[in-house]
């Protein structure tokens, strides 16, 4: 079997990861900044958020933390269960599926007036975090070994540990931790446009997520 993962040259495969890569990290920067402090891809930061709170008793941040995580593994059951009821063809229906959710998002917040509380907040955090957990299940449908668009801690350790055996061992870099980097830079050039339109032009922040699922599912061909 090919290890497509260590391909040479970028392929569409590779295209649709970097794409959903950019809307993790413009998704995530939207929803801790206007989402009063929580995470819709980054789970990991979300359950030590949930600690933090229930270890300060600070319930409402404890629920909002909670309800991304739920949002989340509702995309994740959703989108499985669509993929595995049609395999390969499922791919750009998950894709369709991220792309609603991002735009039921972007209507939301384009209509409902900041700061945004109770219910409609917790409308707003679980779709979104059901958005990031469809394509979470989407990158895995990819099937690019070693690359994720939502979990970095995992993937900074094995550009770390590929870029150690090069300097220990010297030869090239692997093409499967050049994948790992860009995907990596990808997220952090979300999370950057994110923040910069925080700043600059709040009222389109949802937009970049929602462009860049948008162009992966146009990247499928």
């Amino acid at each position: 079997m090919a290890d497509k993962a260590n391909a040479p040259g970028v392929t569409p495969a590779d295209r649709v990861v970097s794409l959903l890569g950019f809307a993790s990290g413009s998704a995530d920067v939207f929803a801790f900044i206007k989402f009063h402090g929580v995470f819709t891809s980054a789970m990991t930061g979300n359950t030590a958020l949930l600690g933090l709170a229930v270890g300060q008793g600070h319930v409402l941040a404890a629920v909002r933390s909670l309800v991304a995580l739920v949002g989340f593994s509702l995309g994740v059951v959703a989108g499985t269960a669509l993929y595995d009821a049609g395999a390969k063809r499922s791919v750009r229906r998950l894709l369709v599926v991220e792309v609603i959710c991002l735009a039921v998002v972007a209507l939301l917040w384009a209509v409902l007036a900041y700061p945004v509380f109770h219910g409609p907040l917790f409308v707003l955090i679980v779709i979104a975090a059901a958005a990031m957990g469809v394509q979470s299940v989407v990158a895995r449908a990819v099937d690019l070994p070693g690359i994720t668009t939502v979990v970095f801690t995992t993937t900074l350790t094995m550009i770390m540990m590929g870029l150690t055996r090069v300097a220990l061992r010297p030869g090239s870099v692997q093409p499967i931790t050049m994948r790992q980097f860009g995907v990596l830079g990808w997220y952090g050039a979300g999370a950057a446009v994110s923040g910069f339109l925080a700043m600059a032009l709040p009222d389109a922040i949802a937009l970049p997520a929602l462009a860049a699922a948008g162009g992966a599912l146009a990247a499928m061909g």
